[in-house]
């Protein structure tokens, strides 16, 4: 995954669509890859390999976010939407992969403009451990 200066800065990327369950296209910005690239390996594997996959696959996509501990606070951000996922590797800090933790789930962040904005692993539901902790709580409704 690399910027085009051609892209209008941004990398376009396959997403499953909440609506009717195709495929569709979210974007990331350049800058905030940049800034992902600059905290090391760990991170450019996890956006390059953990993310699409995560995107194309998901266990559950969620809309309308409640609450999260670094979202702005609002009544509802119905047109934001929460990809969750528990995907096939993860990768150290130094960028070696390894086996997913059992007890996480990836989320993938996306706002009402499909850009991409925020992403992480989080400790999974108690009872599901294929969805984030509390998600009952933190999303208005699950989209697919």
């Amino acid at each position: 995954m690399m910027c085009d200066p051609a892209s209008h800065f941004y990398e376009y990327l396959d997403a499953v669509n909440p609506t009717d369950g195709s495929m569709f296209t979210v974007k990331i910005s350049c800058k905030r890859m940049q800034i992902v690239a600059r905290r090391g390996a760990g991170h450019v594997k996890e956006m390059a390999y953990v993310l699409p996959e995560v995107l194309t696959t998901p266990k559950a996509i969620f809309s309308g976010l409640r609450s999260d501990e670094d979202e702005p606070k609002a009544d509802d951000n119905f047109g934001c939407l929460c990809y969750v996922g528990k995907p096939s590797r993860a990768f150290r800090s130094n960028g070696q992969q390894i086996e997913p933790w059992h007890d996480q789930v990836f989320l993938v962040f996306v706002n009402d403009r499909n850009v991409v904005y925020n992403w992480r692993w989080e400790k999974a539901d108690a009872v599901n451990l294929d969805m984030p902790k509390e998600y009952n709580k933190r999303f208005r409704k699950k989209a697919l």
